[in-house]
């Protein structure tokens, strides 16, 4: 644990989800495997969807509707909806195979292990302070078994902007009804979570596992961890 400012106690926690509390890319890697075998195998037999193309449809969507930056689950069932339209569905058809679809990628997505540490983290802090999450991803948190800590999460999307925008951390602060200074956000990312949250005046706790050197930070956070079970000391003392 590497300390950038004089520490003082906070009433609050938030957590980052996707890379903070487990490891987020094999369980999309193999969400999206899924997805495409289902799209080639029942719908695109003969449009040879591969990774690239489905990137190609995605990269499309965006530009035309830039918004849908904000909300992956809504870029992905429109880019869904492109690839199947390519292969020759009518659009009604589409929308409706996109949707069954995407519901079955959220749910591989979803079916994450998340580590006996965070979970035993999260309790102990959960008796002891609000928590809410931040997150720019679409988990589900009840089968990923994680719904139970928090008093509120918030998701980009459906008008809400992604991190490091004000939107998701202004209104975590607002319900909570405290200030954003004796907040702690917690997070991997080095522009969403600690550009984020710093720019909006939360405290922050960069979880640094191997992803560079603090120096080339834009903005410093308040302390930086290696392991998250390092938080539990910091904010729990000897209980």
């Amino acid at each position: 644990m590497l300390f950038f400012r004089r520490w003082q106690p906070v009433k609050a926690v938030s957590f980052d989800l996707d890379d903070t509390l487990y490891d987020n890319g094999p369980h999309i890697a193999r969400a999206d495997a899924w997805m495409l075998a289902r799209l080639r195998s029942d719908y695109l037999a003969g449009a040879m969807m591969d990774a690239d193309r489905w990137q190609a449809c995605k990269r499309q969507v965006l530009q035309d509707d830039p918004g849908l930056q904000h909300d992956v689950s809504l870029t992905r069932k429109r880019s869904l909806q492109l690839a199947l339209r390519q292969g020759g569905m009518d659009a009604g058809s589409a929308e409706g195979v996109a949707t069954e679809l995407f519901q079955g990628f959220l749910a591989e997505r979803s079916a994450i292990t998340v580590p006996a540490a965070s979970h035993d983290l999260l309790a102990a802090l959960a008796r002891r302070y609000p928590l809410v999450a931040i997150t720019n991803g679409n988990l589900d948190l009840v089968q990923a078994g994680l719904d139970g800590y928090f008093q509120g999460v918030y998701k980009a999307g459906e008008g809400q902007r992604m991190k490091p925008a004000p939107d998701m951390f202004v209104q975590a602060a607002t319900e909570l009804g405290l200030a954003p200074a004796e907040i702690l956000h917690v997070g991997d990312h080095e522009r969403s979570d600690v550009l984020g949250a710093r720019l909006h005046s939360y405290r922050v706790a960069w979880l640094n596992q191997g992803q560079g050197d603090w120096r080339r930070l834009s903005q410093l956070p308040d302390l930086m961890l290696s392991h998250l079970d390092e938080l539990g000391p910091l904010l729990l003392g000897h209980d």
